[in-house]
């Protein structure tokens, strides 16, 4: 084997000293790993090697190359993503992962002060209230049967009538001695609805003056390097796994939470929260093709017209931080299938492909880009 470099030594040991303090080891079991043809590598011996003083074996250089990569790799794009290990795990978690998200947003929406001003502002009342008459409504006999109803009302058009929930909600306001002005009534009642929505569909333990975890969906920081090797886009406004924003009601009627009132923003807009459940436009698939031979599928999940509003507004950086999905309103999605079996990968993006509904299929795409890297091609022959 050719001799290792001190520079490349050097390099070499802090991209393993980092990787192993990112799996919670430190640098005593490092050594360990690097004890290779008899010889004893302590922790003290990796500290000289981090700045030159002690430098790797050929056989101790490819034990990290083995382990974890080498450390200088081609351009690379970061992104933020859920990462699963397989494409059947990701789809059998897609619903509950949805739901998550969904009950993260509402969460911390429903816990901002300007979002709680804003309810009370759209009850319309000269007294004083405290937030906590929310709960004092939503506690009542009569809420969960009128929630209910709103929800039959707002899916299918069918049942009570517009009149009769009107009544209804009225009879539920005068049983707490509280009836908001006519002209708000209406308003009053879509951002009661959401609450509702929130409480008893997602989180029944809610309370305003409370503090709970409610974890976010586990993002990790990647950068993902390699060839690409197939990049494809198509609309999936249709696909069956968007009915997971159905969940919560039909997603064409479940309205966004009132952010404004005769024209007037009563949020500044920069603030919004998206307050809807996932629901999305467009997928893209990217599948790479890393310099050791692994192969990584990126699917990212987007909602177009909040994207296109998003992409106007913003300035090289936002978009770049945008696209990589650092943003968290419900916008983007991006999931990373990591290391995907290099003799069945074609089968895992096929699940992908009839997951999205998509009548046709690019494998022999795949193939060919596949091919031209050097990748391993299954089935075909190698003349």
């Amino acid at each position: 084997m050719v001799a290792v470099s001190k520079e490349e030594s050097m390099l070499l040991i802090q991209h393993a000293i980092s990787a192993y303090l990112n799996e919670g080891k430190n640098q005593k079991e490092l050594g360990e790993l690097l004890s290779t043809d008899g010889s004893i590598v302590s922790g003290s011996r990796i500290s000289e090697g981090k700045i030159g003083k002690w430098k790797l074996l050929p056989s101790q250089r490819q034990v990290i190359i083995d382990n974890y990569g080498y450390p200088r790799r081609g351009k690379g794009q970061y992104i933020k993503a859920e990462v699963y290990d397989t494409v059947t795990e990701f789809i059998d978690d897609y619903d509950e992962s949805s739901k998550l998200r969904f009950k993260r947003r509402m969460y911390e929406l429903l816990k901002r002060k300007d979002y709680q001003k804003l309810i009370l502002s759209l009850s319309g009342s000269k007294q004083e209230l405290n937030i906590s008459f929310i709960e004092e409504l939503l506690s009542q006999p009569e809420s969960k049967k009128w929630y209910d109803s709103m929800k039959n009302y707002k899916n299918y058009r069918s049942g009570d009538n517009a009149c009769e929930l009107r009544t209804s909600f009225e009879v539920l306001l005068n049983s707490v001695g509280f009836c908001p002005p006519s002209n708000l009534i209406e308003p009053f009642k879509d951002m009661l609805y959401h609450i509702a929505l929130f409480k008893f569909e997602l989180m029944p333990s809610f309370s305003f003056s409370g503090n709970e975890d409610v974890p976010s969906a586990g993002l990790k920081d990647l950068v993902i390097t390699g060839d690409e090797v197939l990049n494809f886009k198509a609309d999936c406004r249709n696909v069956s796994f968007n009915a997971a924003a159905d969940i919560f009601g039909h997603r064409d009627r479940l309205y966004e939470f009132p952010i404004f009132k005769s024209g007037e923003w009563l949020v500044p807009e920069e603030t919004e929260i998206n307050c809807k459940p996932d629901n999305w436009d467009r997928v893209i698939l990217r599948l790479y093709l890393s310099e050791d031979m692994h192969y990584h599928l990126w699917i990212r999940l987007d909602d177009v017209c909040h994207i296109d509003k998003n992409e106007m507004d913003c300035d090289t950086e936002n978009y770049e931080r945008f696209h990589a999905g650092v943003y968290e309103d419900g916008s983007v999605r991006n999931i990373v299938i990591k290391n995907l079996c290099r003799i069945n990968y074609l089968k895992e993006i096929e699940m992908i492909r009839k997951w999205c509904g998509w009548p046709f299929d690019f494998n022999d795409d795949i193939k060919r880009e596949v091919a031209k890297v050097g990748g391993y091609v299954p089935g075909a022959e190698v003349l």
